[in-house]
């Protein structure tokens, strides 16, 4: 028997157990790099954020309390730091569907939901390769940058831990102050997103370095979060040289307790940013496994963001960097 939409509910923003849920069935066939937090984190920081999960109401029937997500798409609304307006961008992410319905055509139902909403406005997504044509041709995603996003995957067994040079100090992140970090941000990314930049950087197991010049300024900063699979996410990793990038990266990953623990250490940049492929291949000893992932793709125009300073995005279904 096919599935049929006619089964399903469409709710906005649910109860957290519908994405503890998806994210379960996310983690099992894609391994995408989450934590259960993130849920709470864009409800609670951005302007405005729309989730859509598709619910099974037919098949729990009899237990109406275990009824389950089948799939789901986001969006968020991040106002541009220059204060004009056609800079502004709706981000859709998080697109999922279980294995079992697909082709049921919900994702399409989901898609165009989230699409009337942002109406005329540019809306960005990072696409993984194989789907990119489709969001193109279908929805008008044809702005893109002239580079994929590569993602790197290094085995804590090969890891080589980088030194750290004399010309930067490198702190906690609760040693700077935030007005610092904000500012350093909207350099990289050129969005204004202070809220959810700083719940971002502590909430959950994550472990931040930053790292600053001779005239205590800010000149990187680097995030590794433990996800889901007890893996390592590098994210928002940003810094001005491969100097900076190096050290900053030595110091986060030194303060990290037991470190081959987790399995693997995962980034996701542009593959513009040429130094972030000769750091992942250094302190990999050659062994890293970087490929082409996701391409950034807009509706109206590009959005840009400081790329070649980016060595990890923070993450890519609400964000540009």
């Amino acid at each position: 028997m096919g599935k049929s939409l006619d089964q399903l509910d469409i709710v906005l923003n649910p109860d957290i157990k519908h994405w503890e849920h998806l994210i379960g069935w996310i983690t099992k066939t894609e391994g995408w790099m989450f934590r259960v937090e993130d849920y709470t984190t864009w409800l609670t920081t951005f302007e405005k954020f729309w989730y859509f999960f598709a619910i099974d109401k037919v098949e729990p029937y009899l237990f109406p309390e275990t009824q389950e997500a089948v799939a789901g798409l986001s969006m968020s609304y991040e106002r541009s730091a220059s204060g004009e307006e056609d800079e502004d961008v709706y981000c859709l992410g998080m697109y999922y569907v279980k294995p079992d319905w697909r082709n049921s055509g919900i994702g399409c139902m989901l898609f165009d939901k989230l699409m009337a909403i942002a109406g005329d406005a540019n809306i960005a997504l990072h696409g993984v390769l194989k789907m990119s044509p489709k969001y193109a041709a279908k929805y008008g995603f044809n702005k893109m940058p002239n580079y994929k996003h590569d993602f790197a995957s290094i085995t804590t067994e090969h890891l080589v831990l980088p030194k750290q040079d004399n010309e930067h100090t490198i702190k906690d992140l609760e040693k700077i102050e935030e007005a610092k970090i904000i500012t350093y941000d909207v350099g990289i990314t050129h969005r204004s997103r202070a809220k959810y930049l700083l719940k971002f950087l502590t909430t959950g197991q994550c472990y931040v370095k930053v790292a600053l010049n001779s005239a205590e300024e800010i000149v990187g900063i680097c995030c590794i979060r433990v996800v889901i699979t007890n893996d390592l996410s590098i994210g928002p990793f940003y810094a001005n040289n491969a100097a900076a990038a190096r050290s900053v990266l030595a110091a986060t990953l030194a303060s990290i307790p037991d470190i081959k623990k987790h399995k693997n250490l995962y980034s996701l940049y542009p593959a513009i940013n040429k130094e972030a492929r000769n750091l992942f291949e250094a302190i990999s000893g050659g062994h890293a496994k970087i490929q082409p992932f996701t391409q950034c793709a807009f509706t109206k125009k590009l959005i840009p963001t400081a790329d070649e300073k980016v060595f990890g995005m923070i993450e890519c279904a609400s964000s540009l960097a």
